[in-house]
């Protein structure tokens, strides 16, 4: 038996191109001759262990072997590759983003999620896709809703680097700057609508009101330049509230930036509205973050018990949540200790065991 991993874009620093490069070499570590095909690539580290078209063909062909196919977008070429394939079909999902988000933004992204969602359909409705490995409780109620019996799919949460913060090194500099005596709030997203960085933006607002401006909120993701016009709102809607001194847009960031912002800060705040698992939230927990959300999608599955969560957007409720944990060590300590039991579900032995078991058996 063979394995063969295939993926629209398998790209370094990407969510799902972490699921996809721990699956590699998880399966191989177990003697399961594994190989991984994708269209697009910029993952260096694994350009050496990718197939071409033919190889990948010949695979698909022999009804002795498996597919393990990563859904997170539309990819017309995977659509081809389903209907050729003629051994089993792993499908593993990390969920479609609703493409009314992007519609007052950009016609592009919003046709992609489209095309995206109407791909899932497909998917459901093909009859050699033997399991479906959803990221999350939510991500499979997907399935759920075209009839595919809960016998088929199985919960797999996505892989991680979480272990390699543990040799990430604290940007000295960086850390001085944030270490100014200011409350920092922190959040880890891409510059995407449906992230919430609005509410982000307006419970700012309401703690400078209702308390003082010695805050900071700091904003780490890729800014994609066909959606000028979100970050023309977000710009308008700090500069109406008097937040530019107090927000900070960061963009992408290095890994050892990336720790160092969530080892010099004090709240990990998260508005998002629409996820489908949220690895930052477990990244937050591992750096002792009491973590402030939304209750949307599987914001709540992820971050797990005795954590703080909101049903509603109420601004002044989470002005004031801030407030308390900062003001308040025992329940600060409490909390973040919590988010560190919670992880333990997200241990990457822990996945690995589930991830084998579903495929082996």
């Amino acid at each position: 038996m063979k394995i063969c991993i295939a993926v629209g874009s398998l790209m370094e620093n990407d969510a799902i191109g972490n699921d996809v490069s721990h699956q590699f070499s998880v399966l191989n570590n177990n003697d399961i001759s594994t190989v991984v095909y994708a269209e697009e690539v910029t993952n260096a580290l694994m350009a050496p262990y990718l197939i071409d078209k033919s190889k990948l063909f010949d695979i698909i062909d022999d009804r002795d072997n498996i597919l393990i196919y990563h859904h997170g977008g539309c990819w017309d070429y995977g659509q081809k590759i389903l209907k050729k394939a003629r051994c089993r079909i792993f499908i593993k999902y990390h969920n479609i983003t609703p493409s009314e988000f992007f519609k007052p933004y950009n016609q592009f992204h919003e046709k992609y999620c489209k095309q995206g969602t109407e791909q899932t359909g497909s998917i459901a409705r093909l009859s050699r896709v033997t399991k479906f490995l959803c990221d999350s409780h939510f991500n499979a109620k997907d399935f759920l809703r075209y009839g595919i019996d809960e016998s088929r799919i199985k919960i797999i949460p996505p892989f991680h680097k979480l272990d390699d913060f543990k040799n990430a090194e604290i940007k000295t500099d960086l850390a001085r700057n944030l270490y100014d005596g200011k409350v920092n709030i922190l959040f880890v997203g891409r510059l995407v609508p449906n992230k919430g960085h609005k509410h982000l933006l307006r419970v700012i607002a309401g703690y400078v009101a209702m308390y003082d401006s010695n805050i900071r909120l700091t904003i780490v993701g890729g800014i994609d330049p066909g959606l000028s016009s979100y970050q023309d709102e977000l710009n308008h809607l700090t500069k109406l509230n008097r937040l530019n001194e107090i927000v900070n847009i960061r963009g992408s960031v290095t890994f050892n930036e990336l720790h160092t912002y969530y080892s010099s800060s004090h709240i990990f705040l998260l508005m998002s509205c629409h996820e489908g698992f949220c690895l930052p939230v477990l990244e937050a927990q591992f750096h002792s973050l009491p973590v402030v959300a939304l209750s949307t999608s599987a914001v709540a599955e992820t971050m797990g018990k005795n954590q703080i969560l909101f049903d509603k957007p109420d601004y002044q409720k989470f002005a004031a949540t801030i407030h308390v944990l900062c003001n308040n060590a025992d329940y600060r300590n409490y909390v973040a200790n919590e988010g560190k039991k919670n992880i333990k579900r997200f241990s990457n032995k822990t996945i690995e065991d589930r991830f084998l078991k579903a495929v082996l058996n």
